[in-house]
This record gives C-alpha cells, structure tokens and sequence, in this order.
C-alpha cells in the first residue's frame, strides 16, 4: 500500500509540472524564508508559480532547512514541493488569497558529533512523500512585484508544519 501511495503521489506531481510547463501562462519566479516546527530551523526557498488561468495556478519549489544544532546534534531538511493555488481577489485584485494542495518530497538528515573515549559521529536520513494541506494569501505592490505568505501542514510519515514567506517577480 505504502508503495502505491509513493507512486501516486509522485505521479500527481508529475502532471502538475507537465502542466505548467504547457501552460500559455504567467510565470512568477522568487524566493524567501521559511520555518519548519519539526527541526525548529528556519529555511530558505526558492519558487516558481504558472497561472494556468487569473484564478488556477501551478506552483514548484524547493526548501532548504538549516534545522538546529543543540549539543552537537544537528537536523536538516531538503523540501521539494509541486502544490496548487487557486486565487480568491480580495481588494480591488491586489490581495489575493487561496488554499493549497500538492505534494511534497523530503529528504531529511541528521547527525551527532560527540565525544566519548574517541571523538564519535553519525548521521541518518531518511526520505518520505506527502501531501500538502494549507492556505497563502498573496499581496500585489505592483505588476511585476508581489510578496506571499503559505502556512501549511505537510501529510506524511514525518508529519510537519511549515511556514513561508518570500517575494515573487512576474516574468
């Protein structure tokens, strides 16, 4: 079953690209900051978004999580994210909000450097799909400049919550 899950996800990601790709569309590409409440470390992210329509768009991105280092215990996580938006005009269009849905791919890692009678390390990773769940509100200074703000909650064998915040140019 888990294999399935794996597949389908991996092919509902796959179709959101492709039609992004075929889209005669807007592109928005940017970046920002994040915040991920399973490694409690802040991250940076780098995004791309195709409006299929002024109301559906498909958005892929990657996120880089820094984690935490406590004790010589580090975490990190790489994100990778295909989700899409559908846009609710609030204020004469330069307010935008939507919910969220897509799938995510994570490869986390992490490690400890410790001293014993030797100086020891080690390092686990791991990887797991999911499913994003979450909403974005997006606000418009201009018509090549807007800023964005996505809470979301990531399904998956490693359950998170990730927070982003970053700005867009229009291409």
């Amino acid at each position: 079953m888990e294999l399935f899950k794996n597949k389908l996800i991996l092919l509902i990601s796959v179709v959101l690209i492709l039609i992004a790709a075929q889209a005669q569309a807007q592109i928005a590409i940017g970046g920002g900051l994040g915040y991920n409440e399973k490694i409690s470390g802040p991250g940076i992210t780098a995004k791309a978004e195709f409006n299929i329509t002024n109301e559906i768009a498909v958005s892929p991105g990657v996120t880089y999580f820094f984690g935490n280092s406590l004790y010589g215990f580090n975490q990190n996580t790489l994100a990778v994210d295909a989700n899409a938006h559908y846009f609710f005009p609030i204020l004469e269009n330069k307010l935008k909000i939507y919910p969220l849905l897509g799938v995510n791919y994570s490869n986390y890692k992490s490690g400890a450097s410790y001293y014993s009678y030797y100086y020891e390390t080690y390092e686990v990773s791991d990887s797991a799909f999911g499913v994003n769940i979450g909403a974005g509100g997006r606000w418009q200074f201009s018509e090549k400049l807007s800023v964005y703000l996505e809470p979301k909650y990531v399904v998956s064998d490693y359950e998170q919550v990730i927070v982003n915040a970053g700005i867009l140019f229009q291409l």
